[in-house]
């Protein structure tokens, strides 16, 4: 990947995050698996896509939380083919769904670089 500003990452992340928090809306309201393996899909690629170029932000906690939540959502989809749909597995996605949310709407509204960038400034 190329060198991208900080915004750029956040932008591209965001979106990401926001389309995986429509496909595990989705898995929430049919039950099917199939969704649940999508979202995990895409936050692992956005992970390795955006990995290294936010370690040289100093910043790679990002993605490294996009490669935990698709790794968990990965084996919880495979978990749900194998034994069926349980309400904990409702309650994992939905607790799931809403950092994605939260995450994705702190950087939508530039909250999130905002507080990076404090963070950033009170380590230098």
């Amino acid at each position: 990947m190329r060198w991208m500003a900080f915004e750029e990452l956040l932008a591209l992340v965001g979106a990401r995050l926001a389309e995986a928090v429509r496909l595990l809306e989705a898995f929430l309201e049919s039950g099917e698996a199939s969704r649940l393996q999508l979202a995990s899909e895409l936050l692992a690629s956005v992970g390795r896509e955006t990995y290294a170029a936010l370690a040289e932000h100093r910043h790679a906690i990002l993605a490294a939380v996009s490669l935990e939540a698709a790794a968990r959502l990965e084996e919880r989809a495979a978990e749900i083919e194998r034994r069926g749909l349980r309400e904990d597995d409702i309650e994992y996605v939905e607790d799931v769904c809403e950092l994605l949310k939260r995450i994705s709407g702190s950087i939508s509204s530039g909250e999130y670089e905002e507080s990076y960038r404090a963070m950033r400034a009170r380590g230098q």
